[in-house]
């Protein structure tokens, strides 16, 4: 014979001890504000971000840190997370902020890169309009890449330094070098005719479609090593003119303080790159370069990212000590 039980009776007993979960890396937030935002855009999209501010006393109640994140990331993965966490934590203030790039937006057609200027600038006009006026630009991988290219040709006042985190001299460069590396298919050329052909020198959306390129993060024919793109979103970022994509084209017109954080063991970036950014930099108009490189880190800095995480902060305390900043408008 069965008893049923009411589900719903209280029940009696000793309750085990409730065990508080660890946080997955560095320490708790319980010293910060977040606020979770959107950010609209001139052309009429909206983008998630969060606002990481100190609950206490802030370095400068003016400054913020705006960071943008790599391909296929977004604002809270990888080292965009780390590094708003740990800067909020020394006070501070910092948005991390999606772009039309992040998630899958290259896969389906939206991903355009020279969009992602308007990304940019929205995310810097919700700083402005929340109270900051000192800005540093702070772009990891691809956002290395949209952080130098947005600098340079638009230079806004409140921006105080660049700061970018295994840049790439050019985006178009590194990929055609990886597939050729592993062997792709299509290849390079082969995928710049194949998009020529389906889109018939226009840049007609309608005549999008989505392409996989086998064997182009890795040597086998598995899903893990391909890559899924359209062949506008490709051709705007990665193809032979996609010249916002070439941090060497922009790296000269960055006229504030500028920091080139690489990874020593990076995969995907050459160290010989950083050096070439930093030496065009210094020919160019900016007045104060820094180069440096993480040992034994890789591309996504994975068991080092603390040390990346420091280099970017000491960078930015000396930045924010010297640079006096922009008069409030």
């Amino acid at each position: 014979m069965t008893t049923q039980q009411n589900p719903f009776a209280r029940r009696t007993g000793v309750r085990a001890p409730v065990v508080r979960r660890q946080p997955h890396f560095g320490t708790d937030d319980a010293s910060l504000v977040t606020d979770l935002i959107v950010i609209p855009t001139e052309d009429d999209h909206k983008w998630d971000g969060m606002l990481f501010r100190p609950r206490d006393e802030s370095v400068d109640a003016r400054l913020a840190v705006l960071i943008i994140h790599g391909s296929v990331g977004h604002y809270l993965s990888g080292m965009p997370r780390r590094f708003a966490f740990h800067l909020a934590q020394q006070g501070i203030a910092t948005l991390t902020a999606n772009t039309r790039m992040a998630n899958y937006g290259v896969f389906f057609g939206t991903g355009l890169l020279e969009g992602a200027q308007l990304d940019i600038a929205a995310a810097v006009r919700a700083l402005r309009e929340r109270g900051f006026q000192r800005i540093v630009l702070l772009g990891y991988s691809m956002g290395a890449t949209l952080v130098t290219h947005y600098h340079a040709v638009h230079a806004p006042p409140q921006v105080i330094g660049v700061c970018t985190v295994a840049h790439p001299e050019s985006l178009p460069g590194s990929l055609r070098r990886r597939w050729e590396r592993f062997g792709s298919s299509p290849t390079y050329h082969e995928m710049c005719a194949m998009a020529e052909a389906q889109l018939e020198g226009t840049d007609d959306p309608e005549r999008d479609r989505i392409i996989i390129v086998q064997r182009a993060t890795g040597p086998s024919d598995g899903p893990e090593d391909a890559e899924i793109w359209t062949y506008r979103t490709w051709l705007h970022s990665r193809g032979p003119d996609a010249h916002a994509a070439e941090s060497l084209r922009w790296v000269g017109d960055v006229t504030v303080p500028l920091a080139i954080i690489q990874a020593a063991e990076d995969p995907l970036i050459r160290p010989e790159e950083g050096v070439r950014l930093a030496q065009l930099a210094r020919e160019g108009s900016c007045p104060q370069v820094h180069l440096e490189s993480i040992p034994g880190a890789n591309h996504t800095f994975d068991g080092v990212e603390d040390g990346a995480v420091h280099a970017v902060h000491r960078w930015i305390s000396r930045v924010t000590r010297t640079e006096a900043g922009p008069q409030e408008s």
